[in-house]
């Protein structure tokens, strides 16, 4: 009698701390989503307020190439460091990955996940969005989804989406989709290697400098370009989100029965964090 007693009154006491937590976790999800939609909201303003100083900025920072201000040493490293995050940069950190620790190779999935959503959600926002190069010195006009812009006298009008036209990328200024990607692998190499985070933090500011410096973009296409690198590849990171998509699409058409793999990556990442903290003890 006693015994059951007891657990009658422990019932409503587990049920409250079940509903306490899934109210803790809907809460925290409400104050992220407001965070974000605030911190969304006052990029928008800032890049709103910068792009008239876009063609000012532009110009002067193609000047120091053009005028050879810069050495030609200097030039030359970067236009090969602009090439950081790109696929055959990409492909030779992925293999020594690969090669030299093991237990980041599902890992691995969460880089490819980012690297697939970076180029759905890139480069269709650059067709949309139409924004000239800053060869054609027209910093403030956006031709959005149903505007034409006059590229050249062979091709005249295009529409930004009109990638068979010959008309290449010179519609596609917004967002940098180098700086798209080299956040996207520097946000990669700042969650698995923190000691990695200044040199993952230089590589992106070397980056966006040098897409303004040869003329291939203005300073709010490189600040878009991070911050949807950063949006994109920051979570797929820390919430694995490859590793997850892989589970669920495995599970449901291959195998039903098969175990995922997130929860023993965890415990496993879970364990060497443990052994790493200890060492430094």
């Amino acid at each position: 009698m006693s015994s059951s007693q007891d657990r009658t009154a422990f019932e409503p006491s587990e049920k409250s701390a079940e509903s306490d937590s899934i109210a803790g976790g809907r809460g925290a999800r409400d104050r992220a989503v407001v965070a974000v939609t605030l911190g969304l909201a006052a990029c928008f303003v800032g890049l709103h307020q910068l792009v008239p100083y876009d063609g000012a900025i532009s110009r002067w920072a193609v000047s120091l190439i053009r005028e050879r201000r810069l050495g030609g040493d200097v030039v030359r490293e970067l236009e090969a460091l602009q090439q950081y995050g790109q696929g055959a940069v990409t492909i030779l950190v992925v293999w020594s990955i690969w090669l030299l620790q093991p237990a980041l190779r599902r890992r691995l999935l969460d880089w490819l996940f980012a690297i697939v959503l970076a180029s759905l959600i890139g480069y269709p926002a650059k067709m949309l969005i139409g924004r000239p190069r800053p060869k054609f010195g027209d910093p403030e006009h956006f031709l959005g989804p149903f505007g034409v812009y006059p590229v050249s006298e062979e091709t005249g009008l295009r529409h930004a989406w009109e990638i068979g036209s010959g008309i290449s990328s010179d519609l596609w200024s917004m967002p940098s989709s180098h700086t798209l990607f080299a956040v996207v692998m520097s946000s990669m190499l700042w969650v698995w290697y923190p000691r990695l985070r200044p040199v993952a933090v230089t590589m992106v500011v070397l980056v966006g400098v040098s897409r303004i410096l040869f003329g291939a973009h203005y300073l709010t296409d490189v600040l878009v370009g991070g911050a949807m690198g950063a949006l994109i590849a920051v979570p797929a990171a820390r919430h694995h989100l490859g590793v997850r998509v892989v589970d669920w699409v495995w599970g449901r058409l291959v195998d039903r029965d098969a175990t995922p793999a997130l929860p023993g990556l965890v415990e496993s990442e879970q364990r060497a964090r443990f052994r790493e903290l200890a060492g430094r003890v």
